[in-house]
């Protein structure tokens, strides 16, 4: 008797260690999205929503695009489950699908979508768990780990597409270049987690004291940079120096140590005065005021023209 009570509770404890926790669903819905592969979004998964979706250069779009080969709404995307049409709108350059021309497409998952030389993106069929999975691989690849800013890879595939943008459209485009100062000095004498919060917190103001539409990133180590489209050398100049000011009369302080910092900082502008032939000449131009900076005491902005003289 004992024994068989025995068996059974052992075949009890069996058929739970057995019995799934849960059921896989043997189909889950997909939802539809777009996944650039090229442009100033590349790596980007976009959500197409059910109903229709606007791509283009306005503003106004569903999704902007930074793009002057781009019509202001040039192509609309209309989903109804797992179901889309592409449609052109009549766009100066017309809409690719899988490298033919088309005016009304239905799309299949996988399909490619070209609407200008600099803009290419793929149709995705995929569940929200994947979505999520690539959205965190999207945020590992182009964002900086200490800093929570972008990266050095993503700064140089959207100077290149701003650079190209200001060049064709003859709009001012300016970059900052932040390098901090002693900052081994601040290692050595604190730590490197010490290091580490103070590149969090220069990011932190960085961030704050700039627009929406620039681009803030960590470009190296202890070197920092902001693509200002739009900006003249003088509003270049006046955003640089309002950081600067704002860094060095903050204490930072870690783990009840008073901390003080300065930076300097570099400036190139693209205007009708200064033309560089590469956005690495640009930033070669930024790199020198910057090393100029440095040369003249640390602490202090130096921009393109005042280099020249």
């Amino acid at each position: 008797m004992v024994a068989k009570k025995k068996k059974d509770k052992l075949g009890s404890i069996d058929e739970t260690i057995t019995k799934p926790i849960f059921k896989i669903p043997e189909h889950q819905s997909k939802n539809a999205y777009i996944l650039f592969l090229k442009g100033h979004l590349l790596g980007k998964l976009c959500t197409l929503h059910k109903g229709t979706t606007i791509i283009g250069r306005s503003v106004q779009a569903d999704i902007p695009l930074k793009d002057a080969g781009v019509s202001r709404e040039h192509s609309e995307i209309k989903v109804d489950g797992e179901n889309a049409i592409i449609k052109d709108l009549g766009s100066t350059n017309g809409t690719f699908v899988n490298n033919k021309r088309i005016t009304r497409h239905a799309l299949k998952d996988g399909d490619k979508i070209q609407i200008s030389s600099s803009t290419v993106f793929k149709f995705i069929l995929s569940d929200e768990s994947e979505k999520v999975f690539h959205d965190e691989l999207y945020r590992m690849g182009v964002m900086d780990p200490v800093t929570n800013i972008y990266n050095k890879r993503y700064f140089t595939e959207r100077l290149k597409q701003e650079f190209s943008l200001a060049k064709r459209n003859k709009t001012g485009l300016s970059l900052i270049m932040i390098d901090l100062d002693f900052f081994k000095k601040i290692n050595d004498t604190y730590g490197h987690l010490a290091g580490d919060f103070i590149l969090g917190k220069l990011s932190e103001v960085f961030s704050s004291m700039t627009r929406d539409e620039d681009i803030v990133a960590r470009y190296g180590g202890e070197e920092f940079v902001a693509i200002l489209p739009g900006s003249s050398e003088e509003g270049a100049v006046i955003c640089a120096e309002r950081i600067r000011e704002k860094i060095a009369q903050t204490p930072f302080i870690f783990e009840r140590e008073t901390i003080n910092i300065t930076v300097s900082i570099g400036i190139a502008t693209l205007d009708e005065n200064n033309f560089f032939g590469s956005y690495e000449d640009f930033i070669e131009a930024a790199d020198n005021c910057l090393y100029r900076s440095k040369k003249n005491g640390r602490n202090c902005t130096t921009c393109s023209s005042e280099a020249e003289t």
